[in-house]
């Protein structure tokens, strides 16, 4: 399975199915699901680690966040601000030892990234 292939609300189901139980990661998957950009993007869709469960065989999808950071930090991720932002705190929350400056990024939020940020965060911490 190639998560270039699959259409943006399978990938989003696929991804919500993988990061079921885990408030965190659920948070962040819901988080760039919600922004609605990064899931039409190809260069994020091949950072989209997508396959066969070896246990039962079902389909899912990861985010591989650390591969996010660094597609974006070396200029492979197209994104405005607001864009790299979002990216970032998704990051922070679905990946052990990622930090951010909360300071840095929420400046350049509009209202609607502010909501999905703040709703993202709510949901993270149960």
């Amino acid at each position: 399975m190639n998560a270039e292939t699959i259409s943006s609300g399978r990938l989003a189901c696929l991804l919500r199915d993988a990061a079921a139980g885990m408030l965190p990661d659920m948070a962040a998957a819901d988080l760039i699901i919600r922004h609605g950009h990064f899931l039409h993007e190809p260069a994020f869709r091949r950072i989209i680690a997508a396959g066969a469960s070896v246990t039962d065989g079902q389909p899912f999808a990861v985010i591989r966040w650390n591969a996010a950071l660094f597609a974006l930090e070396n200029g492979h991720l197209p994104c405005s601000g607001s864009e790299r932002a979002v990216l970032l705190i998704a990051a922070s929350l679905a990946g052990p030892g990622i930090a951010i400056s909360l300071r840095e990024n929420l400046g350049s939020l509009d209202r609607r990234n502010i909501i999905l940020v703040t709703d993202a965060i709510t949901a993270a911490n149960g």
